[in-house]
């Protein structure tokens, strides 16, 4: 029971980030301004609709591992310009992702089929997170500067 008591609690730290994204994609599609709002409002609004879908499926996990899914998001970043929030938004993603793996390694012991959900999870995450690394200038294409390309890559 240990075991799947450890997934619970890792799951509920997955609930929070995916709880902090609603509310977080949420407010930057309101406060998005500019020419900028025509693309990035909905992109924030359907990320939060992501997170939503991802809050019920995982809390939905939660409850039928014999668990009560929390209500208590992680941390929630505001900001006010474009590309705060495009990098609070990959910080998200990032906190979100080492959730999921901390689940995925919780899983293994634990709950075979739990575990082959988390893993396609992971895999959608990873994707948001390829998304947000190209939107916010951060890959790099092997050392080759591109005109006009950033140079934020890490």
């Amino acid at each position: 029971m240990a075991d799947r008591t450890t997934l619970i609690e890792k799951l509920n730290t997955v609930l929070s980030w995916e709880l902090a994204g609603i509310i977080q994609n949420l407010n930057h599609a309101m406060m998005v301004t500019g020419r900028e709002r025509l693309t990035f409002a909905d992109f924030f609004s359907d990320n939060s609709k992501e997170n939503r879908s991802h809050a019920e499926a995982v809390g939905n996990r939660i409850a039928a591992l014999g668990g009560v899914p929390t209500v208590e998001p992680a941390r929630i970043k505001q900001a006010a310009s474009l590309d705060a929030m495009l990098e609070a938004a990959l910080e998200l993603e990032e906190a979100a992702m080492a959730a999921w793996l901390e689940a995925l390694d919780a899983a293994e012991g634990a709950h075979l089929q739990t575990k082959l959900w988390i893993e396609e999870m992971v895999a959608e995450e990873q994707e948001h997170i390829d998304e947000l690394m190209k939107i916010t200038g951060r890959i790099s294409f092997a050392g080759l500067q591109l005109p006009g390309a950033s140079t934020k890559a890490g």
